[in-house]
């Protein structure tokens, strides 16, 4: 063999960094296993690097001892970064015994169901309740009780705490290279900080957020909010099992292609300020011409930007740095290659944190791109004939891509979700083309909503039918028979599927290499246009634009003669978090002339989304009043979404002698957002319409001040219009203190009313007091809603249903946690009960 052959060998062609990331991320992931001692791997690291200033004249030798170095670097950073190697390490702390932890919040609050996770970057340690500090490091994850994107009066990012509670260890499918956790401890934010311009992007994302949310019903506002920002909110939980069993998770959280459509649209805009005068430069001048550089430099922080308001995760991070890889190397001369930009990405994010190798996100992001890179043109090629058909190519491409992702990374699917999904090559065929313009939808939404919200209301109009597609073709999939399997493989059969899969890609490569060229040319000669042959890209946009004003124009002619129907209705909701028994109180009511009313909210702000959107036209964003009656968790927390996602017209309550947390939010959202608040009291009397106007019968002013003034100054009103009465005592149903002064201070005959509504509590008896109103009432039907369930009650798996005294039994109740929502409406001067469909007819006075 010829020096001229032995040098060929070893000629990578460009793939030198790609070598280095693999030898990078072996070193890492063989000193897992072996767990090698530091001064081993330094000793390693000295050696080979000076192995290498030896034989630097011999290529062959001095590139291989530049391998196995960076092995040794990868082994060396993984054991640095340890937590058994460092001795103020926050794992070292875990104990049974509460402790005081000092931190900054690192990252942004992730929303759960009814919970917030802070990562707070540990800095000191105290065991003997703050006399004494310990030095710490490392990051712990923290769950919060709240359900609020960004906290006024809780921790933020940027914010140092002083956390109060027991220190254990990582909660499962936890952040990599998180060792230590805190289960709802006392939290203090003791000072504001943090990286102004990525604060700044949060709180932006945060704000783009409720611009969606204010332009869409849910669940369509949450699932464009995942799909444009990556943000997975409260009202998206119920529809995460779907995407993930249907193989269409990709499309909530942050992906290569989302920044491929995010830089090709800033590109566009941009390259509009150069154009022109390019075209009339000579030679010499156009290489020294700015303007293609200020396209590439607004397109690199745009991607670095979407990065962030993507959450900054794994995934997200290396989308990002790949999408700046793509628009930076042809402005330099130099051709982009796609192994290079996986490695890059890679050997940046493990040397900041080495155990990224173990996240989900990151593995999924990074198999499944390698996957379609590799194996696309494969799974490609069988449906050539396919894709000679109109709109065939769509189909296929798409077959194609999803086929090779799956066939990448369903191990890692398995593994973590225990199943492996057949049904996902349909779902994506029929969601994925959608997903540009959804990305394109949400980014006009949010530009559009910031300054003036009726133009993002237009947009949303055009999102809402293509959301509501997405949403419910991704339902009708996961309940075909045989979507799915649960499967939960041993790790090392996927370590063998691996390199079987690696044997099988490297034969194809080197039998078939020229498959791939064939097959992207087969499919670029097929089409000339985004859509199918014989369309124009002229002809298609005209098509989109046109169905675009179609939808506006007709969404517009369906409000203008949508006319109300002339019946008084009164919709009581079943509300509660999910998966836990009915909980909290929440009444819309909607009057003859078509004024809205939403009285309450229930503790759960998801759940009340999803049944008053279910209520609402998709195209009213806007209620005439909200009226809190109690300010209790389980009338309130509902609301408080309420406000901020809808357009109101005026806020109602009673107000609250000393003011609590959640009141105070409360307060400080009503101002931030300049809405009209009204407080009131006994004999003021609101408004609904011409016909129907609500009569408020408690409290008094001043307010009561005592141990349960919560209740004993709860709103207690009498709503009237022809033919009904409806008295809804509410929570002070419970309070002694209000019923004992409302049979005081209100004749009986103005309190007389055919329906009363109640919130009771589990396992609790009703007030003598109680019994004595309604018998002075005489109603004709009792309403009882669910308060909500202590601790105690929910662990134990105690039942909303309110066990009612014999003495009561003569009327007529319906209990939400047992019927559900229903209705009731009023109409020439009748009544009746709308249950399940099936109408009850009541009494008239």
């Amino acid at each position: 063999m010829n020096l001229q052959q032995k040098e060929s060998m070893f000629d990578l062609r460009g793939y030198s960094l790609v070598a280095i990331g693999i030898a990078w991320l072996a070193g890492i992931l063989l000193n897992s296993m072996l767990l090698l001692p530091y001064l081993v791997l330094f000793v390693g690291v000295c050696l080979f690097g000076l192995l290498i200033i030896v034989f630097y004249q011999d290529r062959q030798t001095r590139f291989v001892m530049l391998i196995v170095l960076c092995a040794c670097l990868g082994a060396w950073r993984y054991s640095v970064a340890l937590p058994s190697n460092d001795p103020h390490s926050i794992q070292t702390f875990i104990s049974p015994n509460s402790l005081e932890v000092r931190g900054t919040v690192a990252d942004e609050p992730q929303v759960q169901v009814r919970t917030r996770l802070l990562v707070v970057d540990a800095s000191d340690v105290s065991q003997d309740g703050g006399n004494h500090w310990e030095e710490a490091h490392g990051q712990l994850e923290v769950q919060t009780l709240d359900t609020s994107l960004e906290d006024p009066y809780g921790a933020n990012y940027g914010d140092s705490v002083e956390l109060q509670g027991k220190l254990q260890p990582a909660l499962p499918h936890g952040p990599a290279g998180i060792f230590a956790s805190m289960l709802f401890p006392r939290v203090r934010v003791t000072e504001t900080g943090g990286n102004p311009v990525i604060a700044f992007l949060y709180h932006l994302r945060v704000t783009l957020a409720t611009v969606i949310e204010q332009a869409l019903p849910q669940p369509s506002a949450a699932l464009l909010i995942a799909v444009v920002l990556g943000l997975q909110t409260p009202d998206l939980h119920p529809l995460k099992s779907a995407f993930s069993l249907t193989g269409t998770i990709h499309l909530t959280v942050s992906s290569g292609f989302k920044v491929t459509i995010l830089a090709g649209l800033v590109a566009s805009s941009t390259r509009i300020f150069y154009r022109r005068r390019k075209a009339h430069l000579l030679p010499a001048e156009k290489h020294r011409d700015w303007r293609p550089w200020l396209t590439t430099g607004f397109v690199v922080m745009s991607i670095a930007a979407y990065t962030v308001l993507s959450g900054a995760g794994p995934a997200a991070i290396r989308a990002g740095i790949m999408g700046i890889l793509i628009v930076i190397p042809p402005r330099l001369g130099r051709v982009y290659n796609v192994y290079t930009a996986l490695a890059l990405a890679a050997l940046v994010m493990s040397c900041v944190n080495p155990f990224v190798l173990w996240d989900v996100g990151f593995q999924l992001s990074f198999v499944g791109t390698l996957g379609i890179v590799l194996l696309t043109p494969y799974c490609q090629y069988p449906l050539r004939p396919l894709m000679r058909l109109p709109f065939g190519h769509i189909v296929g491409e798409i077959m194609a891509v999803t086929l090779a992702a799956q066939i990448a990374t369903w191990p890692i699917v398995a593994i973590t979700f225990q199943q492996v999904s057949f049904i996902a090559p349909l779902a994506n065929i029929l969601t994925v083309p959608l997903l540009g313009v959804l990305i394109m939808l949400g980014m006009l939404i949010c530009a559009t909503g910031v300054f003036w919200a009726p133009l993002a209301w237009l947009c949303g109009w055009i999102a809402w039918p293509m959301l509501w597609y997405t949403y419910t073709i991704v339902l009708w999939c996961v309940q075909v028979p045989g979507a799915y399997i649960p499967l939960s493989p041993d790790p090392w059969i996927a370590w063998a599927y691996y390199l079987l899969l690696a044997l099988l890609v490297s034969m194809l490569l080197r039998h078939w290499p020229a498959l791939s060229t064939d097959a992207s040319t087969h499919a670029s000669s097929e089409t000339s246009s985004p859509l199918a042959r014989g369309f124009s890209r002229r002809t298609w946009r005209l098509v989109r634009l046109g169905a675009a004003i179609l939808i506006i124009v007709g969404t517009g002619i369906n409000i203008l003669i949508t006319q109300p129907n002339g019946l008084l209705t009164v919709t009581f909701f079943s509300v509660g978090p999910a998966g836990q028994p009915p909980q909290g109180e929440a009444i819309l009511v909607r009057t003859p002339e078509g004024k809205t009313m939403l009285i309450d909210g229930g503790m759960d702000a998801a759940s009340l989304s999803q049944v008053l959107d279910s209520q609402l036209p998709s195209w009213q964003r806007s209620l005439d009043i909200v009226l809190l009656t109690c300010p209790r968790q389980d009338h309130l927390a509902g609301l408080q979404d309420i406000v901020t996602r809808y357009t109101i017209g005026e806020v109602i309550d009673a107000g609250m002698l000393h003011p609590n947390t959640t009141y105070t939010r409360w307060r400080r959202t009503i101002s931030e957002r300049n809405l009209h608040y009204t407080q009131v009291v006994q004999g003021d009397t609101i408004s609904l319409g011409t016909t129907t106007k609500l009569q408020v019968l408690w409290p008094t002013s001043p307010l009561h001040s005592g141990s349960n003034e919560v209740r004993d100054n709860g709103l207690i009103i009498q709503l009237r219009a022809p033919g009904l009465r409806m008295l809804l005592l509410g929570a002070s149903a419970q309070s002694n203190y209000a019923l004992a002064g409302l049979t005081d201070s209100i004749d009986a005959n103005a309190l007389q009313s055919d329906i009363v509504q109640i919130v009771g509590e589990a396992d609790k008896p009703i007030p003598q007091a109680l019994i004595d109103v309604l018998q002075r009432v005489h109603p004709s039907l009792l309403i009882v809603t669910p308060a909500e369930l202590s601790p105690a009650q929910r662990k134990a798996g105690s039942s909303s249903s309110i066990l009612l005294p014999g003495t009561i039994a003569a009327t007529q109740t319906i209990q939400t946690a047992q019927v559900g929502t229903f209705e009731i409406t009023s109409h020439d001067l009748n009544w009746s009960v709308n249950l399940t469909g099936a109408e009850q007819p009541g009494s008239t006075q």
